[in-house]
């Protein structure tokens, strides 16, 4: 792994952080960052959940159905498909994060 240099300035903040190695208090707050983005994701999707009443497994099968109008409009595919990539962009940050964690260990 390549070497990190830190800024002077960024010294000080540094020894101020959790962590007993520069190591660990790095992977901490990549740790903090990707679960920023989890909470990010987890707040786009309950939109999506308040917006439709539904998760999106029951969204998909309704749509398939027709039960939701046209499931080819506009606001439901582009509905449709931000929905399903911020199922993968959970799961993408689920294992990222599990991986920093273990790092911790």
């Amino acid at each position: 792994m390549a070497a990190i240099q830190v800024a002077p300035q960024l010294e000080s903040v540094l020894e101020h952080l959790q962590g007993a190695t520069l190591d660990e208090k790095l992977v901490r707050l990549i740790a903090n960052e990707l679960r920023r983005n989890l909470e990010q994701v987890e707040r786009d999707t309950l939109e999506f959940e308040i917006k439709y009443g539904m998760d999106y497994d029951q969204f998909v099968t309704k749509l398939e159905r027709g039960e939701l109008g046209d499931p080819f409009s506009y606001e439901r595919e582009q509905d449709a498909m931000r929905w399903e990539s911020l199922i993968a962009e959970k799961r993408l940050w689920l294992e990222q994060l599990r991986r920093v964690e273990g790092l911790l260990k």
